[in-house]
């Protein structure tokens, strides 16, 4: 277990450096058009990360329905089980004995 952190650490750690590295080498200014005849001058890496953000927020969207429904069939099914469990619990109650009944 303490080794897959290990190797997980070493994977986020390469990544960072990956990252570091593109952003150190991506800083030449690139227009940025943001609507028909306007436009703003920005490092490359800069443009790249907003568009990644954008990116990020879209599919984070696009998961929020899915999401939703799922909760509400897990609660569904929590209920079911609670109810299965109520019934399953009286059902097995032992009956009384029959001399306990006959006095």
């Amino acid at each position: 277990m303490k080794i897959l952190k290990i190797i997980s650490l070493i994977v986020k750690l390469l990544i960072l450096a990956l990252l570091l590295v593109l952003a150190l080498t991506n800083t030449n200014a690139v227009d940025f058009f943001y609507l028909p005849g306007q436009s703003v001058r920005l490092p490359l890496i800069v443009v790249m990360f907003g568009l990644f953000v954008v990116g990020t927020v879209f599919g984070i969207f696009a998961m929020f329905g899915r999401v939703l429904r799922l909760r509400g069939e897990n609660s569904r099914l929590r209920r079911e089980v609670e109810k299965t469990a109520r019934l399953t619990t009286s059902d097995l109650a032992a009956p009384a004995p029959a001399d306990a009944a006959q006095k």
